[in-house]
């Protein structure tokens, strides 16, 4: 990506009809007229080529969307009059929102979802960006883009996207603040006053306070326009994307009104060719001017990826998709033809060619396929890989449900013979109902066997569950429901299996369509970008503005992305215990990062902003630095106390040997108490020798017992009889 890009194209083709803005002139100016019609001609067997090749594909599609909306052809019975079952099991329907929740999960339930890495520059460049493109991507509505994206690649197999640059603006208003303005000096350094007013003249700049900063006195309400300064995701429809089969030309087919058309024309002639708008405007002419505005136009959007260009030109000629477009509306409402309103189909008419307008020079369609098959583009859908075996299930559904109907609404085999009450066998037939027949009612209707389903027959069903789990990928297990008695091996090859298909999709979804996406986001805004670009400020507390702004020229680099959440979409508890343990046994080595550690592990767990709850690398090194200078600090005045007290008390031994030694070494444990205490460390009391009255320490002591100091009570008995008491003087003295 070029850090230059100010002399690039200043505007694209938005959309399809926004074509080109300022700085962009389109290369017919130079053209004859020649030729632009060889041009055009070449342009339209283009077209007619990619749709040829896409048309195959319209058929089917239409099938699989009616299967997703659950939505069959009536049918009857022989009579063609009486209704049989017309149930539909909704597989595809539950498959579809399966994966479209699980890819919303991947890429986006970790916040920021996004994250910018410099490729050459410097980390703030990238943060700044990561910013910016966050703040773009939500005013662009990226998760609903890839919601959407994600269901048409489930129903059709393919899905194409569009990034282009919004130039649309906003009307916002918000409070200004109000500065004070430095008055107008006048020639002999006084301020200048109004002759009329006489106030001070104020100049534009406003008074700086002592902080350097301006100073202000109040705020007010401003309405103002402002541009959107974001990308533009368009989401293609199916029926309006022709791809060439090598890849090369990606056409995009659009629909705008007359009155749109005229107008942009007329704000910004460099849009379109002045020529192709008065042709349109003469062809135009036959219908009603209340109509004339509402008539919608065509138009092709095609770009060559080998020559760099991008043509546009009306193409009425596809009704095969505009019919298409029309059934799907029918299909769920009445009819939407009727409502419709009318298509300019007139002769084609060339509104605009170029070079490739953005400074990255790729298409900005980008398309994947569900399934990638080789020699096939638009690939193999979810809905497409079990579309027979749901209209299995939906048949025995129906077949079981049509011979409960005619086991309860018996058929009857009568006599022509017999005089038989006709209406009451009609309509009658209900509990507790009766016919009237003359004669034996036994021998005039005879009621003909039927079939009740039993539990053996819904076995089948389970069968074709089972292979309908198996090949989508995304069976009962990993949906949160386990089968009764279904082995442990088959839970672990189910989980395992929807496991490796739906990262294969996370992985196809990010590396064709999200990556590449971020690249061009990334130089649009280098490219289109104001000289100050603004960016939301999430979870700012009271008091912080929310918004920030960011210097254009600060932002130009070259960029990698990486969106998070997706490399944790599946087996997030595996990862989250494989991160522990290697966490465990990676920090008893000196070459682990504690800090890169607890940023993953809490990236792991989903915890936001973990920045907000880790310390930096430059607190956690003041910190442990402070910590190794109290340490010092402390040894260093341990060990001079204690050559103080030493000596303190040496010399009081001498003036009173006994309790002024004591009270010493009672300071001196005070002190180093107090010492610990404050620097946090313990520190282990200096404990005095014991010492005898005379001030000498006691240098023995008894181990064990002592001798007689715990006789028993026979001995002690033995002792009196042979002592005081055989003398007959005991208790002498008392």
């Amino acid at each position: 990506m070029p850090n230059d890009i100010s002399g690039q194209a200043q505007a694209s083709i938005v959309n399809g009809s926004n074509a080109l803005g300022t700085g962009q002139t389109s290369d017919t100016a130079t053209m004859s007229q020649v030729d632009l019609d060889n041009l055009k001609q070449y342009t339209l067997d283009q077209l007619q080529r990619l749709r040829n090749f896409r048309r195959p594909y319209d058929q089917r599609r239409a099938l699989y969307y009616r299967q997703y909306i659950g939505q069959r052809d009536r049918r009857t019975f022989p009579d063609n009059m009486t209704p049989r079952s017309n149930t539909y099991v909704p597989y595809p329907a539950s498959k579809t929102e399966a994966i479209v929740s699980r890819m919303h999960d991947a890429f986006f339930s970790i916040d920021p979802y996004l994250e910018v890495r410099p490729n050459g520059g410097n980390d703030y460049a990238a943060m700044q960006m990561q910013n910016v493109m966050l703040t773009g991507l939500h005013r662009a509505k990226l998760t609903k883009v890839v919601e959407v994206g994600t269901r048409d690649l489930c129903i059709y197999g393919h899905w194409g996207l569009k990034v282009d640059w919004d130039w649309d603006t906003d009307t916002v208003t918000g409070p200004e603040p109000i500065y004070q303005m430095q008055p107008q000096m006048d020639a002999q350094g006084q301020v200048a006053l109004d002759p009329q007013t006489r106030q001070p003249i104020m100049t534009d700049m406003p008074m700086l306070g002592p902080d350097g900063q301006p100073i202000q006195i109040g705020t007010q309400l401003m309405t103002k326009v402002v541009p959107r300064n974001c990308p533009k995701l368009i989401p293609i429809d199916i029926y309006d994307l022709l791809v060439d089969p090598d890849e090369k030309i990606v056409a995009m087919v659009t629909e705008i009104s007359w009155g749109e058309l005229r107008r942009q024309a007329a704000n910004n002639p460099k849009l379109y060719r002045p020529e192709a708008i008065l042709q349109l405007t003469q062809r135009l002419a036959q219908y009603r001017d209340l109509d004339r505005d509402g008539i919608i136009i065509r138009m092709a959007e095609v770009w060559d990826d080998t020559k760099k260009t991008v043509t546009q030109v009306t193409f009425g000629e596809d009704a095969d998709a505009i019919g298409w477009k029309d059934r799907r509306y029918q299909w769920r409402n009445a009819s939407y033809s009727a409502y419709k309103r009318r298509v300019y189909n007139g002769p084609p008419c060339l509104l605009y060619t170029g070079p490739n307008p953005f400074a990255h020079q790729r298409c900005p369609i980008l398309h994947t396929a569900f399934v990638k098959v080789k020699g096939d583009v638009y690939g193999i859908g979810l809905i497409e890989k079990i579309s027979d075996l749901t209209e299995g299930v939906n048949t025995f559904v129906n077949m079981i449900t049509d011979n409960w109907n005619l086991g309860i609404n018996q058929r009857y085999a009568y006599d022509v013979q017999v005089d038989i009450d006709h209406d009451q066998l009609d309509n009658g037939n209900t509990p507790g109902g009766k016919v009237g027949v003359v004669g034996d009612p036994s021998k005039a209707i005879y009621p003909f066997p039927h079939f009740t389903p039993g539990a053996n027959d819904y076995q089948i069903i389970d069968l074709y569950r089972g292979m309908i789990d198996m090949n989508s990928g995304l069976g009962d297990i990993a949906q949160g429901r386990t089968q009764p008695g279904q082995p442990a091996s088959s839970v672990s090859d189910a989980i395992n299996e929807s496991g490796y298909i739906l990262k294969l999709l996370i992985r196809n979804m990010e590396l064709d369509i999200l990556c590449p996406m971020m690249e061009m986001v990334s130089a649009l805004y280098q490219q289109y970008g104001t000289d100050e670009l603004e960016y939301s400020i999430t979870n700012a507390p009271p008091g912080i503005p929310k918004y920030g702004k960011v210097k254009l020229e600060s932002i130009i680099g070259n960029y990698s992305f990486d969106f998070v959440a997706a490399n944790y979409a599946t087996g997030k508890v595996v990862k989250q215990r494989n991160l522990m343990a290697f966490y465990n046994i990676a920090m008893q080595s000196p070459y682990a990062v504690q800090s890169e550690f607890l940023k993953e592990i809490a990236r792991s767990m989903e915890i936001p902003y973990p920045n907000r709850l880790l310390k930096s690398d430059q607190q956690v090194q003041g910190e442990q630095q402070q910590r190794t200078q109290q340490q010092v600090e402390l040894e260093v005045m341990k060990r001079l106390l204690a050559f103080e007290s030493k000596a303190l008390v040496e010399q009081l031994k001498k003036k009173e040997p006994n309790s002024v030694t004591d009270h010493a070494i009672g300071i001196q444990q005070e002190i180093e108490k107090f010492l610990a205490d404050q620097a946090g460390v313990p520190v282990e009391p200096t404990v005095p020798a014991p010492h005898n009255h005379e001030g000498a320490p006691r240098k023995s002591q008894f181990e064990g017992q002592i001798p007689g100091g715990n006789p028993t009570d026979q001995a002690r008995s033995a002792s009196q009889q042979a002592g005081l008491n055989a003398l007959g003087i005991s208790g002498t003295g008392e």
